[in-house]
């Protein structure tokens, strides 16, 4: 039996988690506003790379009738498990905030108020603690 595709609810409960979704070739993470016009509206935001050249997209669910699917973590529940965000020294005192899995660092929105940490990390999904999400109920 297939998968079946992600509803729009449950899309909105996933904001800040990755999907594949193979309408747009790839893999991408959640977004849902929750102000102004675009309110409780999921979107598919992430990267599209051939020929090495990267596009950003940032798509309209819904809209664009896009069917996006969980990605199954088979060999890694433990990434169910919050971990804290380690601090990463780059080089003259400056220090970034990483992932304590992947190591990568584009773990949190700078846009947001305070720098608001993502509830996953974008590139290989273990959950953050401190995240958007954090200590809510699952």
């Amino acid at each position: 039996m297939e998968a079946e595709p992600l509803t729009l609810q449950e899309l909105r409960e996933m904001a800040g988690r990755p999907v594949y979704c193979p309408d747009a070739d790839g893999y991408g993470i959640v977004k849902c506003e929750t102000k102004g016009h675009w309110a409780g509206i999921p979107f598919l935001v992430g990267a599209w790379h051939e020929d090495g050249v990267a596009v950003n997209f940032e798509y309209n669910i819904k809209k664009r009738g896009l069917k996006c699917y969980r990605i199954e973590q088979v060999a890694a529940p433990e990434k169910d498990i919050p971990k804290q965000p380690i601090n990463h020294e780059m080089g003259y005192g400056d220090t970034v905030l990483v992932c304590p899995n992947c190591g990568q660092s584009a773990i949190g929105n700078p846009f947001r108020k305070g720098y608001e940490l993502y509830p996953h990390c974008p590139w290989c999904g273990q959950k953050l603690e401190g995240g958007a999400d954090h200590g809510k109920e699952e």
